[in-house]
């Protein structure tokens, strides 16, 4: 396959990956840029017509907002998402067609139209989540939860002869009291991964005590509280907070105005889509409970009411899009606000570079709203802990929870900054290739080497056993890559384990030199001496050894060596119990570790006192 990068790249806004295999062309996301650089009208750098299907991962116009540009121009294939995933993007893309066509009347060439929206949403092909899906003959998706927004899936790419492709589109950081946990990254052979928050950790202490505190403090100011929110996701949460925090009686007898029409009606498909969300939120609204309202709780519709909100000067919460200040009813409050030092702002979700939601984060003290000036008066506030993002941590957890690491990762949708430290973290940490892609980087994997010896030099070095599945013809198989001099073997399961046996052989012989008389003859303070006169290199040597047979993973084994080689054995022992129950250091079954460790653990007891401390931990964790 072949990779090209052409939006999100070292930025957080407009994912769009042009993917091409030897039968097909297709995209991963087609979203709009936004903040500072973001173009009017953007161009696509490849033909519209020639594109094949498109893999949709969630309905944020950073990732689905050039969809229906993309049909006007010619694309006509299909669009695969989930299902709550189509019916929030149909809403999110008449809201930006009818902005477009407002904008219009000031001369701004719209888009795209309503009827291309309409056209758009016509070529979708819906799936639940954990059903493969056959796109074409050779690629098939399976969308898993990504725990970020309604319907938001980490999207699993099969391709016939390149292997298993994972684009996590936005994932989330799994402690929203709405959204699931996103699922534990599946085996993979290359990983596309977002960074918003790779360089950022969310705070321990949850985002509703932060907010409450915020929403008391200003009412006591007399002020407002004006909440800038993406309509969908974010909306919903701050909703559900605000209503929790009302039932425990935890906040004064304040007016909250929900003015985001767009978010009223995204909210109302949460109920059309329950079986997408936490079992603890879905069962309210199995027992006909409204989810989201409560008393003071007013939802806005008409622009005029929106307008006598913002003009009014009684202390109240506003919930409004959007959530970057770069349009939306959140300006018609912001114009009457942003000078009232009672006031305040308060951001939860991340603000784009070039936006101006991120100016007034950073400390901007002027903003231009309607060409009119307006100084920063109020309050402004960030309560990272409501982002829909996972931080670093969380990030990371992702990476380091497959069985069988990646091998090559691409750190995409995050500024320099938090892509960079997410990038080196995996390769200080996981030894993985790891690339964070300009925007226009082609990674070619059509022309590699291990493609073309693949195909002409692999030996067959078992009898396969095919069974008839229909008009199919298959055998399962597991088992290893052997390399010889004649080339590279297939060789099965009982034949890898056979290798591991000999291994065994050759550590107990190993064992048996260490454990030797002239090791363990003589006073304890003799035999502690000469602990000392074990070579390093020895154990190096083995590790290596063993990390090539299979029996530790390959990276921990390098890792461990160069511990050893760097810092020494005590370091090394203390990094070992550091990793201890957090991290797995054998890719063997548990049989077979429990098998391997009996063996190892039989010669160690007599070993001298550092060498067994120094063993002993390594076996056991």
């Amino acid at each position: 396959m072949k990779l090209q990068f052409l939006g999100a790249a070292k930025e957080v806004t407009g994912s769009c990956i042009v993917v091409k295999t030897r039968k097909n062309r297709f995209l991963l996301d087609c979203g709009q840029r936004q903040g500072e650089e973001k173009e009017i009208s953007p161009e696509f750098t490849f033909n519209p017509r020639e594109i094949d299907f498109v893999v949709l991962s969630h309905a944020h116009l950073d990732h689905s907002g050039l969809l229906p540009k993309l049909v006007a121009e010619g694309f006509d294939g299909r669009i695969y998402s989930t299902v709550a995933t189509r019916d929030v993007t149909e809403l999110l893309l008449k809201d930006s067609a009818k902005i477009q066509k407002e904008a219009a009347e000031s001369g701004v060439l719209p888009m795209f139209t309503e009827k291309d929206v309409a056209q758009t949403i016509d070529k979708f092909s819906v799936s639940e989540w954990n059903v493969p899906v056959d796109a074409s003959d050779d690629v098939t998706l399976t969308f898993l939860d990504a725990g970020h927004i309604l319907g938001a899936s980490i999207s699993v790419v099969d391709i016939s002869g390149a292997g298993r492709l994972v684009y996590t589109g936005d994932i989330g950081h799994g402690r929203s009291p709405i959204m699931n946990a996103p699922a534990k990254l599946r085996n993979t052979d290359f990983l596309i991964i977002e960074s918003t928050y790779g360089a950022k950790q969310h705070p321990q202490t949850g985002p509703k005590e932060s907010l409450r505190q915020i929403i008391q403090d200003t009412y006591v100011s007399r002020g407002k509280v004006l909440i800038p929110v993406f309509a969908v996701g974010r909306a919903q949460e701050i909703l559900y907070i605000l209503k929790q925090l009302y039932e425990e009686k935890k906040l004064p007898n304040i007016p909250v105005y929900f003015d985001t029409p767009l978010g009223a009606e995204t909210t109302s498909l949460y109920r059309h889509h329950q079986n997408y969300l936490r079992a603890e939120f879905r069962s309210s609204f199995l027992k006909g409970e409204n989810t989201f309202q409560f008393g003071r709780l007013d939802f806005i519709r008409g622009n005029n009411r929106s307008l006598d909100v913002a003009s009014s000067e009684e202390p109240c919460v506003v919930i409004a899009a959007s959530g970057m200040l770069t349009g939306g009813r959140i300006l018609n409050h912001l114009k009457t606000t942003l000078e009232d030092p009672a006031s305040s702002l308060v951001f939860v979700g991340y603000q784009a570079e070039g936006t101006p939601g991120r100016e007034v984060l950073d400390g901007k003290k002027r903003v231009e709203i309607a060409e009119k000036e307006y100084r920063v008066m109020l309050k402004v506030c960030y309560i990272p802990g409501l982002s829909a993002h996972a931080d670093a941590d969380g990030l990371f957890s992702f990476v380091n929870s497959a069985e069988l690491l990646p091998k090559k990762i691409f750190v995409v949708h995050g500024e320099p900054e938090n892509a960079g430290a997410l990038q080196r973290r995996i390769i200080k940490e996981l030894r993985i290739d790891t690339l964070v892609p300009e925007r226009g980087y082609t990674e070619n994997f059509m022309d590699r080497e291990v493609v073309k010896v693949v195909e002409k030099d692999v030996h067959l070095d078992f009898r396969p056993q095919f069974t008839k599945i229909g008009e199919h013809e298959v055998y399962p198989f597991t088992g290893a890559l052997l390399k010889k001099q004649d080339g590279i073997h297939l060789i099965s399961r009982e034949q890898y384990i056979g290798i591991l046996t000999e291994t065994e052989e050759e550590l107990e012989t190993m064992l048996a030199k260490v454990t030797s008389k002239r090791y363990i003859s003589g006073t304890e303070a003799e035999v502690t001496a000469r602990a000392e006169e074990i070579p390093e290199a020895v154990f190096m040597e083995e590790l290596t050894k063993y990390a090539n047979a299979g029996i530790f993973s390959k990276s921990r084994a390098r890792e461990l060596k160069e511990k050893l080689e760097d810092e020494g054995r005590d370091a090394t022992i203390a990094h070992v119990n550091k990793l201890a129950g957090k991290d797995r250091l054998y890719p063997l079954d548990k049989e077979k570790q429990e098998e391997l460790r009996r063996v190892l653990v039989a010669g160690i007891n007599s070993f001298p006192q550092k060498a067994r401390i120094l063993f002993k931990d390594i076996v056991e964790r």
